[in-house]
């Protein structure tokens, strides 16, 4: 999968839940940012290699890999990001 293929699922699967997906590429990170009612924040951090990062902060990461665009199942991505928990 690619980046455009997540976000394009993103935005197919919570489409009636009033939620938008867009990138937002970094030096080293491309932030996903979600938006909701007009507040917008960020929803993970995805890597060159396509490693998915939960996000620490509007600007940053949090330590370790959460996924992988490779093995990622949409069906287990809900729209608040539980599913980058450990």
């Amino acid at each position: 999968m690619t980046i455009q293929d997540f976000i394009a699922g993103l935005n197919a699967k919570f489409a009636g839940h009033n939620y938008t997906f867009s990138l937002e590429p970094g030096r080293k990170f491309t932030r996903v940012v979600s938006t909701s009612y007009g507040s917008r924040s960020a929803f993970c951090f995805i890597d060159a290699e396509g490693n998915i990062y939960k996000t620490a902060s509007w600007k940053a990461p949090a330590k370790g890999i959460r996924a992988t665009l490779a093995t990622l199942d949409l069906s287990r991505v809900d729209q608040h990001g539980g599913w980058l928990y450990r």
